[in-house]
């Protein structure tokens, strides 16, 4: 049996060529063309908004159950999905981990842009330094499992993400001490950098552990303390 395939022949007021009026064609072509474009677009963002829950579920298991005990199954379901989804995007509780930890110094990056700007640099000294404490003890009460991750050996790459921050920290205190005080000698603003930021790091366990009323208290101790032994050198 034949089949019969009808064309409307359109005829061209310039000439006596005919051609094929394949209506509606470019039209088609020109929706299907978008939408093959805006399909993985929306793929991706889609994956981006997955993966960003799954670091937020896996923020909150590290948190309540530390990072030996927790396991996949813990995250996917945190998450809200099937630990076969889970494995679409990362492969292990490793793998999350790693991301987790490149988020946290992603985010720190921009909290040291803000505090250690120039901008920031230029304000008085005693509102400068509340405004560093306040920015980084921020950091840490939003993410309770960055502290997980920096204790724990998780990976090498995990670690020498975690560990490069403080040391980050101590040069940007050293940056912005140059920055407010240029006749300091650069062994002066190395050594009160070093101490700026364990005198931070040592005091951050006590705050975070701290109910919210003597949160407040210990972190203006350690301001106190700060102001009292920065304030020669820059003040």
């Amino acid at each position: 049996m034949s089949i019969r395939v009808k064309t409307r022949i359109v005829k061209r007021s310039s000439g006596d060529h005919r051609t094929l009026a394949l209506e509606g064609t470019e039209g088609l072509e020109h929706r299907m063309d978008q939408q093959k474009h805006a399909r993985p677009v929306q793929r991706r963002a889609q994956g981006l908004q997955r993966i960003a829950s799954i670091l937020d579920a896996a923020e909150t298991i590290f948190a309540h159950m530390g990072y030996d005990e927790a396991t996949t199954n813990h995250i996917a379901a945190q998450a809200g999905i099937s630990p076969g989804s889970l494995y679409q995007f990362f492969s292990n509780k490793e793998e999350i981990a790693q991301a987790l930890a490149a988020r946290y110094a992603e985010e720190l990056q921009q909290v040291y842009d803000s505090v250690f700007s120039v901008e920031a640099a230029s304000l008085p000294f005693s509102l400068w330094l509340d405004q560093i404490i306040d920015a980084l003890l921020a950091f840490h009460f939003a993410h309770p499992a960055f502290h997980i991750l920096l204790n724990t050996p998780v990976s090498s790459h995990v670690t020498s993400l975690t560990r490069a921050l403080p040391q980050e920290l101590q040069a940007r205190f050293e940056l912005g001490f140059e920055r407010r005080a240029p006749t300091l000698s650069p062994m002066q603003r190395r050594l009160s950098a070093m101490m700026s930021v364990q005198l931070f790091k040592a005091v951050l366990p006590l705050i975070l552990r701290a109910e919210d009323a003597q949160r407040k208290l210990l972190a203006q101790e350690l301001k106190t303390v700060l102001q009292c032994y920065l304030g020669p050198l820059l003040d």
